[in-house]
């Protein structure tokens, strides 16, 4: 946690798309947790599912360059499926935003908040 108390924003990768989008809603949230000093956190799953260009991804460049960007490792993938198997979902990468959500006690951005509401019941979830 920082000196203010703030949880960590955890991105899914349609968090990642619309920051990178330049929409008008990711701009404020994005600009609002920095002026904070938020802690931000990008799951590397979420992160390889929408890089494809850093020269036409200023933005996403800009935003994993500032943020923690949180491999799958042996211990996570087992986390995920495990997660996976109790909620009966099927998606990899929102399993992983999710186990992250849960194991920093973060707040979610996600443009799936029915999805990862079911899988982090317990975190609070936004949608961008």
């Amino acid at each position: 946690m920082t000196a203010a108390g703030e949880q960590p924003v955890v991105f899914d990768a349609g968090a990642l798309i619309a920051f990178d989008r330049g929409t008008d809603r990711a701009k404020a949230l994005l600009n609002g947790t920095i002026r904070r000093g938020t802690p931000l956190i990008v799951p590397a799953s979420a992160l390889a599912q929408v890089w494809r260009d850093p020269a036409r991804q200023a933005r996403l460049s800009r935003l994993v360059g500032v943020a923690e960007v949180v491999p799958l490792d042996r211990v996570a993938a087992r986390g995920v499926g495990w997660l996976l198997t109790r909620t009966g979902t099927r998606d990899v990468v929102d399993a992983h935003v999710a186990l992250v959500a849960a194991l920093r006690n973060g707040i979610v951005l996600t443009s799936d908040p029915k999805d990862l509401r079911r899988l982090c019941p317990r975190q609070p979830v936004i949608a961008v």
